[in-house]
């Protein structure tokens, strides 16, 4: 569940890491600076997610978790694509709780 999450979070930070997304989603203009750390910060957050992936319990093989994140890879991109497209100026809030809750679902050990 966390690496689901943090793959959404991902996708909604490179995103909004475009020109077109940045602007639709907060209203304004980005400086390039801005938009390469969400960038940065998403491919951080994707690695994240393929490392909570893949930590599997003794005797489940690896290989079994990095076919679950791919499966999460591709549910959290259409549900990101969705959020940019439709609700461009809740993007911003649902990336920070995806997030928060993925954080909080690690910690928890969900």
């Amino acid at each position: 569940m966390s690496a689901f999450l943090f793959c959404f979070a991902a996708w909604l930070a490179m995103a909004l890491g475009m020109d077109k997304h940045h602007e639709d989603a907060l209203g304004h203009e980005a400086a390039a600076a801005r938009l390469r750390t969400l960038r940065r910060v998403g491919w951080v957050l994707l690695l994240v997610s393929l490392w909570l992936a893949t930590r599997t319990p003794p005797g489940v093989p690896a290989s079994i978790g990095v076919t679950v994140w791919a499966a999460a890879l591709s549910v959290a991109a259409v549900a990101a694509t969705a959020a940019v497209t439709w609700l461009p100026q809740r993007a911003p809030p649902l990336g920070a709780a995806s997030l928060a809750a993925g954080l909080l679902a690690y910690i928890s050990g969900f």
